[in-house]
Parts: C-alpha cells; sequence; structure tokens
C-alpha cells in the first residue's frame, strides 16, 4: 500500500508542478498587474504617451520574462511589450470584442498560430464599474508541450485540459491539440460520447474506466478553478501498467487524498508566488530599487501609523551629458552605481525608489528633518569620491539633493512637491549640494 501511495503520488505530482508554473503563474502576474495603479491609470488617461508606454511595458517583459500588454477601450489600442503596438478597430481584430464578451474578470485563451501563446487577459474597470481595456500577459507554450511529452514518456498518462465549453485546449495527445481554427471539442471524442453520462456525473477528483480504441484507461478528472478549465489524466490499462493502474483505480479514494493534499501544496505555493510575483513588478529592474507603484503602497501603509516622515530627493547632475558624451549604456551604469550607494546608506526602515529617468527618493519613517540632511550629505561625498570607470577612464558624477520633513496628515505628492523645491534650489546653488525645506 505504502509503494503504491508512493508510485501514485510520483506520477501525479509533476501535473501540478507543471500547472502552477505554465498556466497559473501567468494569471497570477496578469492579476498583479492589473492591480498596480501604474498601468491600469494608463486606462483612464485621455492622452497617453505611447513611447513611456512601450518602455514600461519592455521592463516588465525584462522582469517577468513573459510578454505584457495593455489594450485601451478609450483608445481602441492595444500596447504590447515587444515595442508593437494594434489598431483595435481594425476588421480582422478578432480577439478583443470576443474576450469583452466573455464572462469573468480573467480569462484565458490560446493564442498566436505559429507559436501557441496562453494569454491571460484581465479586465480593467473604473471605479463607476466602466470598462476600460484589459491588462495581460502572454506565455508561450513551447516549454509546456516539452514538458507533457517528458511526462508521458515517463508515465504513459495523456492529459487533456478542457475549458468550460468543452474545447480541449491544451493536450498531450496530438490528435487533440488546436491545430491553427480547428479547436477539438470532446463531444466530438468518441470514447467521451461512450461514456458522456459516466463523465458528466464524475466529481472533482474522482476516477472512472473507460474503453478507448477497445482498451481499458483509467481516466480521473480535477478542475482548476482559476481558469475554469477542467483537467483530464488518461492513462492506458495495458501491458507492464496494467497492475500499478487497476491498483491506481481501486484505491480512488486514496488517489483522491493524495490530490486533495497536492491541491493544498498548490494553494500554498499561489500565496508564495503572488507575493513573488508583485515583488518583481514593484522593482525597478535596472536599479533593482522599489518603483513608484511600491512606494505608493508603502506610502499608505506608514503614513498613518508613523509620526513623521523624511524625504531624500536625489538627482543625478548633469546626466543628459552623460548620456549624450558616452552613451546610454554608460548612463544606465552610473545609475546603477548611484542606487547602490544610495541603498548602502539605508537604515532598517528606510526604503529608496527610483522615482524617474536619473531621480530617487528616499523615504525614512521617524527621522528629523536634521538626521535626513546628514545622510543626504554623506551619501553626496559618497557619489562625489566614487571612482565611476567608462573604458578604464575615469567619470566625475556628482548629484543634488532635496530634503523635507513631513506630518501624518500630507499626502505624497505634497511631501513630493516640497522636496522638488527644495531639489531645485540645490541646483540654483550650483548642484552638487544638500538642500533643505523649510
Amino acid at each position: 500500500m505504502a509503494e503504491q501511495s508512493r508510485l501514485q503520488q510520483q506520477s501525479i505530482a509533476p501535473v501540478f508542478s507543471l500547472v502552477v508554473e505554465e498556466l497559473y503563474k501567468p494569471v497570477h502576474t496578469a492579476q498583479a498587474l492589473a492591480s498596480t495603479g501604474s498601468l491600469s491609470n494608463l486606462l483612464t488617461d485621455s492622452e497617453l504617451d505611447q513611447a513611456a508606454i512601450l518602455n514600461h511595458l519592455e521592463q516588465l517583459q525584462e522582469n517577468l520574462n513573459m510578454l505584457v500588454f495593455v489594450a485601451s477601450e478609450q483608445q481602441q489600442m492595444q500596447f504590447n511589450s515587444d515595442g508593437t503596438t494594434i489598431d483595435l478597430q481594425k476588421e480582422n481584430i478578432e480577439w478583443y470584442p470576443k474576450v469583452k464578451a466573455m464572462q469573468g474578470d480573467t480569462v484565458a485563451i490560446l493564442g498566436n498560430r505559429e507559436n501557441v501563446h496562453l494569454y491571460v487577459d484581465i479586465k480593467v474597470y473604473s471605479e463607476q464599474g466602466d470598462f476600460l481595456g484589459f491588462i495581460g500577459v502572454g506565455k508561450s507554450l513551447q516549454s509546456f508541450w516539452e514538458a507533457f511529452q517528458q511526462y508521458k514518456a515517463t508515465h504513459g498518462y495523456d492529459l487533456l485540459f478542457v475549458n468550460n465549453v468543452d474545447e480541449v485546449v491544451l493536450s498531450s495527445h496530438r490528435d487533440f491539440q488546436a491545430q491553427f481554427t480547428d479547436i477539438v471539442n470532446l463531444n466530438e471524442l468518441s470514447w467521451f460520447k461512450n461514456a458522456a453520462q459516466e463523465l458528466a456525473n464524475m466529481e472533482n477528483l474522482s476516477s472512472i474506466i473507460i474503453q478507448i480504441e477497445q482498451d481499458d484507461h483509467v481516466v480521473t478528472q480535477f478542475n482548476l478553478p482559476q481558469l475554469d478549465w477542467r483537467v483530464f489524466l488518461i492513462s492506458p490499462m495495458a501491458k507492464r501498467q496494467a497492475e500499478i493502474n487497476y491498483a491506481f483505480f481501486s484505491h480512488s479514494a486514496q488517489l483522491a487524498a493524495i490530490l486533495f493534499f497536492l491541491l493544498l501544496f498548490i494553494y500554498a505555493a499561489f500565496a508564495y508566488q503572488r507575493k513573488s510575483i508583485e515583488a518583481r513588478i514593484n522593482i525597478d529592474p535596472l536599479t533593482k530599487l522599489a518603483n513608484r507603484d511600491k512606494i505608493n503602497h508603502w506610502f499608505e501603509e506608514h503614513t498613518e501609523k508613523e509620526n513623521s516622515l523624511a524625504l531624500i530627493m536625489v538627482d543625478i547632475d548633469h546626466f543628459k551629458n552623460i548620456n549624450d558624451l558616452y552613451g546610454h549604456n554608460t548612463g544606465d551604469k552610473v545609475i546603477k552605481e548611484v542606487a547602490k550607494i544610495l541603498r548602502s546608506n539605508l537604515g532598517e526602515q528606510d526604503v529608496a525608489s527610483r522615482w524617474g529617468g536619473e531621480e530617487f527618493i528616499i523615504f525614512m519613517p521617524n527621522t528629523s528633518l536634521s538626521v535626513a540632511s546628514q545622510l543626504a550629505e554623506k551619501i553626496r561625498k559618497d557619489i562625489e569620491l566614487n571612482l565611476f570607470t567608462v573604458n578604464s577612464q575615469s567619470l566625475k558624477v556628482t548629484a543634488s539633493f532635496g530634503v523635507t520633513q513631513a506630518q501624518r496628515a500630507e499626502k505624497l505628492e505634497s511631501i513630493v512637491a516640497d522636496a522638488d523645491r527644495a531639489l531645485y534650489e540645490a541646483k540654483q546653488q550650483g548642484r552638487n549640494r544638500v538642500c533643505k525645506a523649510f
């Protein structure tokens, strides 16, 4: 019995790992992206900065290793992380009205005929409930097919992933895979039609024996509620697998228990994965510092429980000249090195963010204006004395600082504006200095 349980667990566990990595990860990534203000706010803007949007999406793709896209209802345009845009009003754009009409706010579909991708579209609405468009991701299923084949070769099972209208959207069996616009429906399969009544009455995590091409097979079903899909695990009961499979079926209660605990493990993995995805979304890919979305969330969490908050705004002096003279790659290296210096000076509760371009901000909870100014002066000296090298030549880099302190009731925009005014004063006085807002 123990050996049988071990064999069952070994044979089923890879399915769940496959589902988590290849299917649920894109779902949670798309949901996390839709919950961040930086993308959802784009759908409410009457005028869009196309270059800025595409650059932001490109950075997200680099960070997440997935295609990322935004489709605006107002603009009737789709912006993709590969730098392309699509006019959604063209007659050959079928996916947008189709997915818009579907029920549910999370829609998973297949697309891209040459290289099949799983696309997860999240519907975004305004506070008034008006439809604003989609935020979503796309992931190639090439690794999914390869894992399918390896799984089948190892365990001898086939897998069918079926959507809520009984279309076979994914399968390890080549005969059941969608080919261009030809999607196989379960009702077209003779074995399904012959056992339709039994299969219709199947409960989640249950198994039955059916005949496929005159051979007995065990069919086990489990549900994927996040996608509104079902998975059929089909195992032939022939040759050397017969003994294991008959035992597999006869201990279906034990199988259900194994599946149940594996599902619990998956849900725990989801929570961890969701946090990991959100962390990556909230990190600037170049500097690995927090981005604006992260700072917005951080400020909301801390503003009510901290008595005071100091803010340091940092701007690299003459950064445009660095880019023009030495190129953008050098500019990126300078930004990364400055970020490293900022990070090395942070206290345990402090948080640094790349605010945009060559600008950074540092938040310091429960810190006086005097202490924050002292830290800004130390960072200023560290940057001035740091050896920046370009093609074996040293490059002198300096930065200007604006420092302010805020009380609990103040809004983020107001605090940043105060620090920005102090930063402007530092630049007016000749740069490479610290100015305080009073």
